[in-house]
């Protein structure tokens, strides 16, 4: 008896991808709502023009929910994702390519500041990116206090955060907030240099 192979529809497949690209956009968009603490499947299901055993079929819980908008959000601000730095001296690098890449996405930058949910969502993509602002500015050898000052305001400076307000409260584009923050990143790197070696920095 011959065995039946399993038949794969390429067009069943492109439905598929639209369906589920359609929940996640879906999903995106309600991280504009200012209020909202959660991703609500109801809602993407009714944006998407789905049933909301469809939306679940995609992403069964909250945290699937989650993980494919952090990975959409990451891909629509780097579709190449700047080089994480190995050293100090590449730490302005990285802040200048974060804004760089936030070019036109500004109003995308505002959601993920301004709701709950955003938060949750830019703490799941930004890991790695604050990991190695940590390490490097660890390998120059200032004191515990220094360091932890520098990794706080450095990883401040290459947030959405600091780009929103100083491109709403300050009429800064983003190519010239991430020159200004990459200055400052410069400073810092120098500041916490002399200091571990001793010296005065002015």
């Amino acid at each position: 008896m011959t065995a039946t192979r399993p038949y794969h529809s390429p067009a069943r497949q492109v439905r598929r991808e639209r369906t589920r690209q359609a929940i996640v956009d879906a999903f995106i968009a309600q991280l504009g709502d200012a209020g909202r603490i959660a991703l609500s499947p109801a809602a993407a299901a009714r944006a998407a023009g789905v049933s909301i055993r469809t939306v679940h079929h995609y992403f069964p819980d909250a945290e699937a929910q989650l993980a494919a908008v952090a990975a959409e959000v990451e891909t629509r601000l780097f579709p190449q994702p700047p080089p994480l730095p190995r050293t100090p001296a590449e730490l302005p690098d990285l802040v200048t390519a974060v804004y760089r890449a936030s070019e036109g996405q500004l109003p995308l930058l505002r959601a993920l500041v301004n709701s709950s949910v955003g938060t949750e969502v830019r703490r799941r993509r930004r890991g790695q990116r604050l990991q190695a602002i940590q390490d490097v500015l660890a390998s120059i050898g200032a004191g515990h206090g220094e360091t932890r000052r520098a990794v706080a305001v450095v990883s401040l400076l290459a947030s959405a955060d600091a780009g929103v307000v100083l491109a709403d409260q300050y009429g800064l584009t983003l190519a010239g907030a991430g020159a200004a923050c990459s200055e400052v990143t410069r400073a810092i790197v120098a500041d916490l240099t002399a200091q571990a070696a001793g010296t005065d920095p002015s």
